[in-house]
């Protein structure tokens, strides 16, 4: 959250729609100001808007930086699912990623692949590398451990740049649906509402027109 400086794009959608909107989009019905008319719509028709970790991220920044307030009636944040709960106790893990808790439901995360391999890709660049050397002294200095500091910056500062990258090359193209961005970002709204149909089986009640 403090790291964030700008909303770059929102997807909406679910199993059967996706729906994205950037903030350099030149056509005006894929513009933020779109989404913003988009989800104050949903709420109104009674829509849930469901993610994981939707109240400690997607709320504050929506609000933040788009003045877009979802009440908390309209939103379900998967973290708070009994499978979820389930999931912590056994593992002993107060904070699980979504990542392990689709893992543990069998929900591959596939389209992350290839942002993956471009972020690799970057690690090896020299001044990327330059630079999580001087961000993981800072770690150090804090008291983290030298080895997990290095890692967690380069890991962070090329994950944050192949995005950057895969987005600046999605607004070259015009929203191509055919980039590396869209498919990321259109692969997590259908990665998260495979997780919450999970989460809903067999014992979980089915919100009223969920939304990932």
């Amino acid at each position: 959250m403090a790291d964030s400086r700008r909303i770059i794009s929102i997807q909406i959608g679910d199993s059967t729609r996706q729906d994205l909107y950037y903030a350099d989009a030149s056509v005006g019905e894929r513009s933020l100001l779109q989404a913003s008319i988009q989800v104050r719509m949903l709420i109104k028709q009674g829509y849930v808007f469901a993610g994981y970790n939707v109240k400690g991220f997607e709320v504050p920044i929506l609000k933040k930086y788009l003045g877009l307030t979802i009440p908390e009636v309209n939103v379900m944040d998967l973290r708070d699912m009994e499978g979820v709960k389930r999931l912590q106790q056994e593992t002993g893990k107060k904070v699980l990623e979504l990542k392990e808790v689709c893992s543990a439901y069998g929900i591959l995360p596939d389209h992350r692949r290839p942002m993956d391999e471009k972020a690799e890709l970057i690690k090896k660049k020299p001044e990327v590398l330059a630079q999580a050397n001087e961000a993981a002294r800072e770690l150090v200095a804090k008291g983290w451990n030298s080895e997990s500091s290095l890692k967690y910056a380069l890991d962070t500062m090329a994950a944050g740049r192949a995005m950057l990258e895969s987005y600046e090359e999605f607004v070259q193209k015009g929203g191509a649906t055919d980039t590396l961005f869209h498919k990321f970002a259109v692969g997590e709204v259908i990665y998260e509402h495979r997780l919450l149909q999970a989460l809903q089986q067999p014992t979980e009640p089915s919100p009223a027109n969920p939304r990932a």
